[in-house]
């Protein structure tokens, strides 16, 4: 009887692991939808390059953002028109809307001559529309987005589809190609994030698209720059005549250099892991106690963060550099803070001139010296 038991236990196992395997594939298929098809892309644009698997999975769902957007705009325009089919005129207009007009033209240019290739019967080759349309994106992929997966009652016509996937495909290919340069530039044959990044900075038209949509790459990096007045340096006086030689370096070399170096860094974290992690689990457990979150979930969220200081300290740095200093002080930090509107509990204590031990630190401490200092000049000018 025991052995009847422990053969049916070990069975319902191996069944139960068969259909966990089966789910885990399927969905890796469902979110896999552009991933081969980038690969095909890449090889026909140069046989030499390659493309990193991250790099891969980022392009993928920065695509499939791309499909669901329009794909939701197109949906708006054909309400606002009262049709209920999708036809080219929809996806024309939608990406006019989102792309800029040169992108724009190029993109509805190429999208006819895939039409042209689809409904010429000479030209005919293969049963599948991409084979037809000579494209390598399939419009099956494409269609699911038009169709919203299944929720949505409007009918499709069989050109508005292959149109669509020649947009999508003529953008990765014109993103690909600018980063295949900057990866030819750095003596690498396989395509990175940081190339991604630095092919997307330098195309205005392209970075136009990312903003507008709000999509980022994570571990891109950061255009390297830096100011011209942190370049030229004052010439400092001679004191005196030295007899003994200091070899030195000018003022504010090193610093520079570290930039450089700093800036050419990408695809990894500043901030030390596990302090961050015990903070965010300490922030969480006050709301929901006892509530799990996945090690990705700290990766993204630490991107983020970081991203947004490095925007936050580069507005701040102009600042600075605006008021003919090189240093950070409090003050700009302030001035930031005011222009873009964050509020804490520490600035409204400030603004009530309440200086307790208690709420404020000492930068703070500092801020409320200096704003009491502006508020007596002020006062002062007033009286005379």
């Amino acid at each position: 009887m025991e052995e009847n038991t422990i053969e049916k236990i070990n069975t319902i196992e191996k069944i139960n692991t068969i259909e966990k395997i089966n789910t885990i594939e399927k969905f890796k298929k469902k979110n896999r939808f552009f991933e081969l098809y980038i690969c095909k892309l890449l090889k026909q644009i140069s046989n030499k390059n390659g493309i990193n698997s991250n790099a891969k999975q980022q392009l993928n769902s920065t695509i499939c953002i791309m499909a669901s957007y329009i794909s939701n705009l197109i949906f708006k325009l054909t309400e606002i028109a009262k049709k209920k089919t999708i036809s080219i005129k929809e996806v024309i207009n939608a990406v006019k809307i989102i792309f800029p007009i040169k992108l724009a033209n190029k993109c509805i240019i190429e999208g006819y001559k895939s039409i042209k290739n689809f409904t010429n019967k000479k030209l005919v080759k293969g049963g599948s529309r991409q084979g037809k349309a000579g494209i390598i994106f399939p419009p099956s992929i494409i269609e699911k987005f038009l169709r919203n997966f299944g929720y949505s009652k409007i009918m499709i016509t069989s050109s508005s589809p292959v149109f669509f996937a020649t947009i999508l495909e003529y953008f990765a290919s014109e993103l690909l190609s600018l980063s295949i340069n900057f990866a030819n530039t750095n003596k690498r044959i396989r395509i990175t994030i940081r190339d991604l990044e630095l092919g997307v900075r330098h195309n205005k038209e392209i970075s136009d698209v990312f903003n507008k949509l709000n999509i980022f790459f994570i571990g891109g990096g950061v255009i390297p720059y830096i100011h011209s007045s942190l370049i030229t340096t004052k010439k400092r006086k001679k004191k005196g005549l030295e007899t003994t030689k200091k070899y030195r370096f000018r003022y504010g070399t090193v610093a520079i250099r570290e930039i450089k170096k700093l800036q050419k860094t990408s695809d990894c974290l500043t901030f030390a892991k596990f302090p961050f992690e015990r903070l965010v689990r300490n922030i969480v457990n006050k709301t929901n106690n006892g509530m799990k979150i996945s090690k990705d979930v700290f990766i993204i969220l630490q991107y983020h963060i970081e991203q947004y200081m490095i925007k936050f300290l580069k507005h701040a740095n102009l600042a600075a550099i605006h008021a003919s200093r090189v240093k950070l002080m409090p003050v700009d930090l302030q001035f930031i803070r005011t222009i873009n509107d964050i509020t804490n509990l520490k600035e409204d204590c400030l603004k009530e001139d309440c200086l307790k031990e208690d709420c404020l630190s000492t930068s703070d401490k500092n801020v409320g010296f200096i704003m009491k200092r502006m508020r007596v000049k002020e006062d002062k000018k007033m009286v005379k």
